[in-house]
Formats: structure tokens, C-alpha cells, sequence
């Protein structure tokens, strides 16, 4: 599952991207497994995500955003998820290279074209593949965590509930500490 957020001031460019990466993913034949998530404004994502860490894969942002910019919200996503995979959706050049300074995945013209999307996609697929030796997945319900395995302080189990504590929050799930352990290595 993928799970994709989209910031933008602009409601009508949230509605657009969500279409051509839902065209994107329809191509690849991976739509029916991406949720989406719209944000308005770069506080907003970060208060959601502030309660809902490890929920995201990849975010969209846009640059140009009302009183917190789509760089400054890229800064304090990494702090917060260093695995978080971030491209940047503007109508500016202006900004390309300070993406490489929060590790953009990649940084695109608005609108996007079909094949840049294509090219966005396969590298977060690359880079989730990559991730795996170094992210503890769980899931709880319907929710699917991805948590950086550096940041796990310990788990935790009273019968088959499992709480794994990191530094950013807790997660509880059910599951046995045994299959747990051959997980994290």
C-alpha cells in the first residue's frame, strides 16, 4: 500500500495532482493500493502527521504556501521522518536546488507531465525497496506503520498486544514478540 500525501494552498492543484497520479498509478496498475491525503497548508500536514507518524510514504508539497512555505515544511517533515520521501510540485524554478538540501526525491514543474510522474513513482518504489532493511513495519487495523528502526527505543507485550516505543511516539499492534524480533534483526 501506498500511502501519498498532497500540500497545496490551492485546492484546484490538490485535485489536479491527485488525478494525473491517480492516472500514474493506473498505468502501473498500483491504484487500487495508494490512499490519499489532502492538506491545505504546510501546518496543517505537519499537526496531522504530528498524531499519525509513519502514516505517509511519500508527500507532495507545493513551494509557494501561506505563512509556512512548502521548504520550511519539508525541513520539519525530515526532522520528524527522515524516511519520508518528498517531491516538490511549483510553478518556480527558483527553489530546485535548496530541494537538495531536504533530501527531495525529486522536485517537478507544474503540472506535472505523465512521464515525470512515471519517473517520481518508480524511484520511491526503489527507494521502499531499499527502506526495507531499515524500517520496522506494522500494522494496526487498517493502519500500516513504517517505523525507522534507528529510532525504536524497545517493545513491549502483554499477551499478543505489542507496543514498540520510538522516539517520536508509540504504536501498538497485535502480534508475538518472538516474530517482532526476527523482524527487527
Amino acid at each position: 500500500m501506498l500511502r501519498i500525501g498532497i500540500c497545496d494552498d490551492s485546492a484546484d492543484a490538490r485535485v489536479a495532482l491527485r488525478a494525473a497520479l491517480e492516472r500514474a498509478l493506473e498505468r502501473r496498475r498500483s491504484g487500487a493500493d495508494t490512499s490519499f491525503f489532502e492538506f491545505s497548508s504546510g501546518e496543517g500536514l505537519l499537526r496531522w502527521l504530528g498524531s499519525h507518524a509513519g502514516e505517509l510514504d511519500l508527500v507532495f508539497l507545493d513551494i509557494e504556501m501561506g505563512e509556512l512555505n512548502g521548504m520550511e515544511t519539508a525541513r520539519r517533515l525530515r526532522e520528524a521522518d527522515e524516511g519520508l520521501l518528498l517531491v516538490f510540485v511549483t510553478g518556480y524554478t527558483d527553489y530546485v536546488f535548496d530541494g537538495y538540501s531536504v533530501g527531495a526525491l525529486g522536485y517537478l514543474m507544474k503540472p506535472p507531465k505523465p512521464d515525470q510522474l512515471d519517473g517520481v513513482l518508480d524511484r520511491a518504489a526503489e527507494a521502499r525497496l531499499r527502506e526495507g532493511d531499515q524500517a520496522f513495519l506494522c500494522r494496526s487495523g487498517e493502519t500500516l506503520y513504517r517505523i525507522p528502526k534507528k529510532t525504536i527505543l524497545y517493545f513491549a507485550s502483554d499477551r499478543r498486544q505489542v507496543t514498540c516505543v520510538s522516539a517520536a511516539r508509540t504504536y501498538t499492534f497485535y502480534g508475538k514478540l518472538d516474530d517482532v524480533e526476527r523482524d527487527v534483526g
